[in-house]
């Protein structure tokens, strides 16, 4: 078999498998609530106790950090307008101590997506402002609200 068509049926397979994860994924998404206790136990983590769920903060990290980085590169692309503007150098702890405040002071949204709930509590904290560019954090302000893990 010659390398192409090899390839080809390689990258025809990936995608299969992708379109099957895309209609999972759209039966069941993670909502507020979902999001909020993953995300607490991310900060109970980075407050050092050592009976945190580590598979809890990983998701919480990584949809996160994903929301922010393909709304970024939409906004860039110019396929979408900008939501929000996150200011660079902002730490992924910070994005979860967000979303965690926001999700606690609105319980009544909960049940709703957790993908429109981490844009409204980032266009919350990050506004753009009227020619879309994004505010910059004091450098000080910044280091003071991370959070590490």
């Amino acid at each position: 078999m010659d390398y192409e068509l090899h390839m080809k049926r390689i990258i025809l397979a990936f995608l299969l498998m992708n379109l099957t994860m895309l209609v999972y994924a759209a039966d069941s998404y993670l909502d507020g609530d979902q999001l909020l206790s993953k995300c607490k136990e991310a900060i109970k983590g980075s407050n050092g106790d050592a009976n945190y769920n580590s598979s809890d903060t990983n998701l919480c990290f990584g949809y996160l950090q994903s929301a922010a980085d393909t709304h970024h590169a939409y906004s860039i692309s110019g396929l979408v307008e900008p939501v929000f503007c996150r200011p660079d150098g902002v730490s992924v702890g910070k994005l979860v101590l967000i979303v965690v405040e926001f999700l606690e002071s609105h319980p009544d949204v909960l049940h709703n997506a957790a993908g429109g709930l981490v844009s409204a509590a980032l266009r919350e904290a990050f506004p753009c402002s009227v020619s879309l560019e994004c505010p910059k954090v004091p450098r000080e302000q910044e280091q003071s609200d991370l959070i590490y893990l």
